[in-house]
């Protein structure tokens, strides 16, 4: 491998991990992230797949690295070296019936790396979010006997995802790959009991802390079917296995005063305390398929539906009132002529999409659901292989019915393909 370019990529993770930590970890502002085990994310997250929809299960290529489907890795060349990153930064409006409120976030999307170790055999390293935690909640109630109390929820956190996924070409049309993906995070909890009108009471606060390590696998096949005329259609289909994550739960009790609003805390007593105890996660199946059809060099268009069965989840064998999940996608792309010199505009990639997710969550007896619409482009950058993605999704979650919280949100995706290569022998020196 050539030191200087590895050392470019090396600045370029140095970068996004530094920029990581100063705008903060959390990924998400939402408070439906305080159920379950926050927002869940899915693995199409590479910036060119957002700004289609999020379609991944049948899109393969030599450019960037997919591992929503382990067997599209078969496609990257066989003497290069590829590099993908993105941030994300998402600014959202919340809406109950009377309230609105704004937030917003950022956070390291993704990275991740794919070569070849044989002509049959590819492989990619990546690092993606599984799921994400951030919320600052306050319910009001009211008591004749003791007056107004308030509740304040919050937490952050989440689930990572370092992926080493494994492609292998069966035939010239068919393909199967596995991703072995190890997940670890942490989640920090607390709910506030406080009375705004009196002074008298004392305080209650819970503090939870959950850490959560273990590995699981995913699998997924590529079929590609050549036509006349450079076009082509294909399937990829992705499936998770069900797995039960190792997890330590820690809980601590304690009454206070102050605490509110991030003020000083006077802690008074400790009420109750139960030590790092070993349990379960108990994380679902799921399920994908996905078809393209594309015309090489010029355009794309793909759907993909997926589905989680949820209802199968607990901790610590404690069952949670989740439901299944599903979404569908619907995305395309369209490049005027890559082969253009003298037209940059020409060789820029345009992307459309839009998807339809319902969500795990069903509150009240009603379903969470989002729907979004997505656009992008993908820039090449002169004298390279290299290009700089760019996406933007606009949609809209949840629902102010039973007082709960309609979300508008805009989510924008900044990230860098980088195609090197790396595995050719000099002629000269």
């Amino acid at each position: 491998m050539k030191v200087n370019k590895l050392r470019k990529i090396l600045g370029i993770i140095v970068f996004l991990l530094a920029f990581q930590a100063v705008i903060g970890q959390t990924g998400t502002i939402s408070p439906y992230s305080r159920f379950g085990i926050g927002q869940i994310k899915d693995k199409s997250v590479n910036t060119r797949l957002q700004g289609m929809g999020g379609i991944s299960n049948a899109i393969a290529s030599n450019r960037f690295v997919n591992p929503s489907n382990p067997a599209t890795y078969v496609y990257f060349d066989s003497l290069s070296f590829l590099f993908n990153a993105g941030m994300k930064m998402s600014s959202s409006t919340y809406r109950t019936a009377t309230l609105t409120e704004q937030g917003s976030s950022a956070s390291l999307s993704y990275f991740s790396m794919g070569f070849p170790v044989l002509r049959q055999w590819k492989v990619a390293i990546g690092l993606l979010p599984y799921s994400d935690i951030g919320y600052n909640i306050v319910v009001s109630d009211f008591q004749e006997e003791i007056g107004n109390y308030n509740y304040a929820f919050t937490g952050d956190g989440g689930l990572n995802q370092l992926y080493f996924g494994n492609g292998f070409k069966i035939t010239d049309r068919l393909s199967i790959g596995v991703n072995f993906t190890y997940v670890f995070g942490r989640n920090t909890t607390s709910t506030l009991l406080y009375f705004p009108d009196s002074t008298l009471y004392t305080n209650t606060k819970i503090e939870q802390r959950l850490l959560a390590d273990d590995f699981i696998f995913d699998y997924g096949i590529y079929y590609t079917q050549p036509l006349a005329n450079d076009y082509q259609f294909n399937v990829g289909l992705v499936y998770g296995q069900k797995v039960r994550l190792k997890a330590k739960r820690e809980t601590l009790v304690r009454s206070l005063f102050g605490g509110v609003d991030g003020g000083i805390e006077y802690f008074l007593d400790t009420i109750s305390y139960k030590p790092e105890k070993d349990g379960r996660i108990e994380l679902p199946h799921s399920a994908g398929i996905g078809l393209s059809f594309q015309k090489k060099d010029r355009w794309l268009v793909g759907l993909d539906a997926n589905w989680q069965n949820w209802k199968t989840f607990s901790i610590d064998n404690q069952p949670d009132s989740l439901q299944n999940a599903w979404n569908i996608a619907l995305g395309g792309e369209f490049t005027p002529k890559h082969t253009s010199i003298s037209k940059y505009w020409s060789r820029v990639t345009y992307r459309l999409g839009a998807r339809y997710n319902q969500t795990y969550l069903n509150l009240y007896g009603q379903s969470i659901n989002e729907f979004g619409i997505s656009f992008g482009l993908g820039l090449p950058l002169p004298r390279s292989l290299t290009t700089i993605d760019l996406s933007l999704e606009v949609g809209q979650g949840g629902t102010t019915a039973k007082n709960l919280i309609k979300e508008t949100f805009v989510n924008f995706t900044v990230g860098v393909s980088i195609y090197e290569r790396w595995f050719v022998k000099r002629r000269y020196n």
